[in-house]
């Protein structure tokens, strides 16, 4: 069931971010997961948010949940650039 919520892009709810755009890159446990969003929040540094506090926007494309389970620099700029079209749309 968690292996499903990788590549999710997700709009926060809740806290000073709210209204942001971010992917999820991980799981933490079964409340929490890691969240990136290519800029401030990458492979190296991720955003840590309670699962509750997450709108589930859409899923991202294949190639961009390959790219984040190989945890491939290159992969980031993709996500900026997927992050900002959604964000566009809404």
């Amino acid at each position: 069931m968690d292996k499903e919520l990788i590549g999710l892009i997700v709009k926060s709810k809740k806290g000073r971010d709210i209204g942001k755009y971010y992917i999820i890159e991980r799981v933490i446990d079964p409340f929490h997961v890691a969240l990136i969003d290519g800029q401030k929040f990458d492979f190296k540094r991720q955003k840590r948010k309670n699962r509750k506090h997450l709108c589930i926007i859409t899923k991202a494309e294949e190639e961009i949940i390959q790219g984040i389970m190989n945890q491939e620099e290159r992969c980031l700029k993709n996500i900026i650039r997927r992050l900002a079209l959604e964000a566009k749309e809404v």
